[in-house]
């Protein structure tokens, strides 16, 4: 009878929410809040006999009393932290525009903390924080007033003063979660008025104006820019967060360093000392640490990392690698264990590869440090992960190891590595294919031992099968794939991926679609036809001549060089086999005149091209393979004022030593040559 009374208890509180009895209704509010506070259980008790609605309806009235509003906003506040599905539900009940109206001027003080509290749990994911658009204008000039009263009132060391600035900041920092509103923050005077809280002395409030610092210039270089103007107490905005990057509270030494990193992407730091000497050996200082979270260290300092090659040198300097490595070793040792957070393994796993795969991604030294450090083993298992996510991080992170060509040759064969990532290029998970298709391109050239080894395995038809993908990147991989495939390979292999590909299918490639599919499709055209006797006819017997034409024509009309490119060295080795082949070029006015203007193109890549191709079609003679007999097609070059044209680039002090040497080779095919 007890037991039934107690389940009967909830339930009755929630009627009784329904009363027209304030006393009755403040009762009961104040008994729910008292049970859910700190209770998962009684908050998804209560969530499930509907109490949303009944709170927000209580928030919702004009005439609610200002004490039965308190208890209904803890009871909110308490309830947004059981998770996003529940907070989104309380932001759809409309309860964010009644906590907006709740700290207005002139609002009873508890109420007003209590609506505060409320609104920063509230907006604390990020589906909130989106939602909260409409309502940026009005809070975000409340925010400032609190910071800007605070700052005047000589209470301004008290504890509770600086709790509601540290609150009124936290909720500053949610709010700038677009560009829009990062503008709309700073446009309000936000940096010059939170500077000055980085020396006030307490850790919490320091690292809250640090998050919001961060979260104002993420990924904005206007701002970014903008805040390394900033100044207080004589000392710029850098300056200040340097010396908190040394600070002895380590979340504050973590949140300075995410604002270095900030203003370090954004090429907002003029001296990049205070990320080399101060963030990043802090960072690496926290790695081997725990007083912070280690997932947000390790996150920081793969987002510091990015395309700096001399930033992931300082790190692997600093023991990065090493240490990153540990980590992996340290979470691989936990595996079945008991009392051990698996979730958060698998968020830090794939964060470490995410960050050392940056550290690698550019320097010679970081990729032997981390082969040196056996991450190759942990890399090789990671492609066996349950988790999509630590698939593609460790995919991705193979990539820039095997970027090395010592590496490639020496670490990679007998580590076991190709057969996992050929079955992640197999994946159902785009992510994963992704990126397992971008690491496969680093093992397929000439230089590469695998290169065999993975032919043998099927290779050409996976990829062949992959270039019809839905997806752009994947199509762009498998072409990139095979393009590598080509250079150095026998003819046996050349006529496979001609067969299992098709020449016409790689011609649409080239002319439609994604720039960067067309770019890689050409360069597959390009290498098919290189250095051997198969292709050039392939791709004859394929389009026939007015379509191969057609095709350099409109792969030289390309406004993207790196096409333009590849048909300049498609048409050379067009041009060199066969001389009924080159007839077909030369024949065509228009396109050996575009292929000869291309000569004097600024891009040195495209110039040489053209020359190596008018090289081609002047090594044909009248008289066969005799060298005495002049060039076979001498006069529809001279109709195009080839040797006047190449007398003139060579007379260029400017030319690049690339194109001069080949200039010297066209005009040696001329009888007269002005060398």
């Amino acid at each position: 009878m007890v037991m039934a009374t107690t389940q009967q208890q909830p339930v009755q509180q929630i009627q009784q929410l329904q009363s027209t009895n304030p006393v009755e209704v403040y009762s009961a509010l104040r008994t729910i809040k008292n049970a859910i506070i700190g209770s998962n259980a009684k908050k998804t008790l209560y969530y499930q006999l509907q109490i949303i609605p009944h709170v927000s309806s209580l928030l919702a009235l004009d005439d609610t009393d200002v004490q039965i509003r308190v208890q209904a906003t803890t009871i909110v506040s308490s309830l947004a932290h059981k998770g996003e599905d529940v907070a989104q539900q309380l932001v759809d009940g409309g309860v964010m525009e009644a906590l907006i109206g709740q700290v207005m001027p002139g609002t009873d003080a508890a109420l007003m903390e209590a609506s505060e509290r409320a609104l920063n749990a509230l907006l604390g994911y990020k589906a909130t924080r989106m939602g909260a658009e409409e309502h940026t204008h009005t809070m975000v000039p409340y925010l400032l007033s609190i910071i800007t009263e605070a700052k005047e009132s000589p209470r301004m060391f008290e504890m509770r003063m600086h709790a509601r600035v540290e609150l009124a900041v936290l909720i500053l920092e949610k709010l700038c979660v677009t560009e829009a509103r990062q503008f709309t923050v700073a446009n309000t005077g936000a940096m010059d008025l939170l500077a000055p809280l980085l020396q006030r002395g307490y850790p919490r409030l320091q690292v809250a104006t640090l998050r919001a610092f961060a979260a104002l210039s993420y990924e904005n270089m206007e701002i970014s820019r903008a805040l390394a103007t900033v100044a207080h107490d004589g000392r710029m905005f850098p300056q200040l967060v340097a010396e908190l990057a040394r600070h002895s509270d380590a979340d504050v030494r973590l949140h300075a360093c995410l604002c270095l990193a900030n203003l370090s992407r954004m090429r907002a730091l003029g001296d990049a000392r205070a990320v080399l000497t101060v963030a990043v050996p802090a960072l690496a200082k926290l790695l081997r640490g725990s007083d912070v979270p280690r997932l947000q260290v390790i996150e920081a300092l793969g987002y510091l990392c990015h395309e700096d090659a001399e930033i992931q040198m300082a790190a692997k300097n600093a023991g990065a690698v090493s240490d990153l490595v540990a980590i992996l070793a340290e979470i691989e040792s936990q595996d079945g264990a008991d009392f051990v957070d698996h979730a958060r393994n698998v968020q830090e796993t794939r964060a470490v590869f995410l960050a050392l795969g940056t550290i690698v991604s550019a320097g010679e030294e970081c990729r032997m440090r981390a082969v040196e450090s056996h991450a190759m083993a942990h890399l090789v298992r990671a492609l066996g992960h349950s988790d999509d996510g630590v698939k593609a991080a460790a995919c991705l992170c193979t990539q820039y190891i095997v970027r090395s060509v010592p590496i490639c040759r020496t670490h990679v064969p007998e580590s076991g590595l190709l057969r996992p990532l050929l079955a992640l290029v197999r994946s159902s998970a785009t992510s994963v294919q992704e990126k397992a298709t971008a690491a496969l391109i680093n093992l397929l050239p000439d230089f590469s031992p695998l290169r065999a080894d993975a032919l043998k395995e099927g290779v050409v038809d996976v990829l062949a099968q992959l270039v019809e993908s839905e997806h752009v990147t994947i199509r762009r991989n498998a072409l990139w794939g095979l393009r590598n495939l080509l250079v150095g390979t026998d003819d046996d292999t050349r006529r496979q991926i001609i067969e299992h590909v098709g020449i016409a299918r790689l011609s649409t490639l080239a002319q439609t679609g994604d720039k960067a599919v067309r770019e890689q499709a050409a360069g597959v055209l390009q290498n098919v036809t290189a250095e051997n006797e198969v292709g050039a006819q392939a791709v004859f017997d394929a389009l026939g001549a007015p379509q191969v034409v057609k095709l350099l024509q409109t792969l030289l009309a390309s406004e993207d060089s790196a096409v333009t490119v590849h048909a300049l060295y498609l048409a050379n080795n067009i041009a060199v086999r066969e001389r009924s082949l080159c007839e077909l070029i030369v024949g065509d006015r228009g396109l050996l005149q575009t292929i000869v203007d291309y000569a004097r193109s600024p891009v040195s890549e495209a110039a040489i091209g053209a020359l190596w191709c008018i090289n081609s079609i002047a090594s044909h003679r009248a008289d066969g393979d005799s060298d005495s007999s002049e060039p076979r097609f001498l006069a529809q070059l001279e109709a195009q004022n080839v040797q006047s044209m190449l007398e003139t680039l060579l007379g260029d002090p400017g030319l690049c030593l690339g194109v001069r040497d080949r200039v010297k080779s066209c005009l040696d095919y001329f009888s007269s040559p002005a060398i």
